[in-house]
């Protein structure tokens, strides 16, 4: 629940907000986004199981899975995936470094696409958008002309994306957001979905509960656990009692469960500013070894601050997430005295963290995965407050400045520590602008 409030999905904010009526929203989802585009230029991968990969190995040995191809799907291979699993199960398919430049790039392309139809577009993922059709449509009284016209727009804007891209899109039309995306997903791929408000009880009822916006694998067992197994479910629930169970989450999924949601569409620029910044990296067979474990560290703590310094915010909280074996997976959090957009500070305190859980005792199987975030930001302008110890050596600010104009101009590998050569990679790091 929490990757769609972030991103204005189903909102706390937004409660107690009247939904406007007569409101026309358009969510496009490319299909097996960077798959296609690999299709696209390639000529070798098309028609062929094709997986893209977040991964440090030139061979695409270990990561995880970024998108599969819908030829490589039907092999049960899906994002979020090892790569050693998805090759377990498709050995015949193609594994791919995922190029991000390039598809930001064409995201970049395909939001310009939807901005010729509307000047209210929200960019959801790189992959994923809202078009805004309101202002389009107010010319046409609400009702089935109203939507007949929104069902053309989609239809052109399809057309264009195939024509200018060369790939294909699934477009959901509905009164609200939440309508809108859950359209999207009903015929994939390149579908056109039109769900009317008057649908909505017997489209939404039926559904599996985790077809819902929001919930995942463990908010689907709370809620079986309720005897709650569909949507329709969902919405005969007394609110009172979701409330109870889940806080504020549990009144937005009762909202959602009847089709509500009152978050409007942003135009580019206007979208809340970052909550986090942070990297993970999944380790070939996992490890034991604290000491690699931390040089992973530090290189993630790079990463991670080298974007907030490109970005201009500065943070506070440094948060520790952990995977052991397939099975467990953890997270652990420490607050900074000061906002800090600086390498060391942040590494001290995930280090601290690495090395208490080292030594706890539950390590039974290797680590799997390490990964590191920064959240509670706030923008450079408003201020670092000065310490003794930045007036006493301010080296560290200078080595940053001086590091990132080098690997803006050189790419990210221009330079690097001399204990992460060899032993650390990040797959799409190129953060140049």
């Amino acid at each position: 629940m929490t990757q769609y409030a972030a991103h204005g999905l189903l909102r706390a904010a937004d409660r107690g907000r009247r939904e406007e009526e007569g409101r026309c929203v358009l969510h496009l989802d490319m299909d097996a986004y960077f798959a296609s585009v690999e299709q696209r230029d390639v000529p070798l991968y098309r028609d062929r199981p094709l997986v893209v990969c977040h991964t440090s190995s030139d061979f695409c040995s270990h990561g995880v899975v970024a998108t599969a191809s819908y030829e490589a799907r039907r092999w049960g291979i899906k994002a979020g995936m090892s790569v050693w699993e998805a090759r377990s199960r498709c050995p015949h398919a193609c594994f791919v470094h995922a190029d991000i430049p390039k598809y930001l790039d064409n995201a970049r392309r395909l939001r310009h696409l939807c901005e010729r139809h509307s000047h209210r577009v929200e960019v959801f993922s790189i992959d994923e958008l809202f078009v805004d059709l309101t202002p389009l449509l107010r010319r046409y009284p609400p009702g089935g002309r109203r939507w007949e016209e929104a069902l053309r727009v989609g239809g052109d804007l399809k057309e264009d994306i195939r024509r200018e891209l060369g790939l294909t899109a699934s477009v959901g039309i509905g009164a609200n957001k939440l309508v809108a995306k859950m359209a999207s997903e009903f015929h994939k791929p390149d579908g056109l979905t039109l769900v009317l408000p008057e649908q909505l009880p017997d489209i939404l009822a039926p559904l599996p509960v985790d077809r819902l916006v929001g919930v995942g694998a463990r908010m689907r067992r709370h809620l079986r656990a309720m005897g709650i197994e569909t949507i329709g479910d969902l919405a005969r629930a007394p609110r009172e009692a979701l409330q109870w169970k889940f806080g504020v989450v549990g009144s937005l999924l009762w909202e959602a469960a009847h089709g509500r949601d009152a978050g409007a569409v942003a135009r580019s620029g206007e979208v809340e500013g970052m909550k986090s910044f942070g990297h993970s990296l999944s380790l070939r067979g996992g490890t034991r070894d604290l000491e690699y474990l931390e040089n992973t560290l530090l290189g993630l703590c790079d990463a991670v601050t080298r974007r907030m310094r490109r970005d201009g915010y500065l943070g506070r909280t440094v948060s520790l997430r952990l995977r052991v074996g397939y099975a467990l997976g953890y997270a652990r959090a420490r607050t900074l005295p000061e906002h800090t957009d600086l390498p060391s500070p942040v590494y001290a305190a995930a280090r601290d963290l690495l090395r208490r859980e080292a030594s706890s005792g539950l390590w039974t199987e290797p680590v799997t995965t390490v990964g590191v975030s920064v959240s509670q930001l706030r923008r450079r302008e408003e201020g670092k407050q000065v310490t003794i110890w930045d007036i006493m050596d301010p080296r560290e600010e200078r080595l940053a400045a001086a590091l990132d104009a080098i690997r803006d101009r050189y790419g990210e590998k221009a330079v690097t520590r001399a204990s992460l050569l060899g032993d650390f990679a990040l797959s799409g790091m190129n953060l140049a602008r």
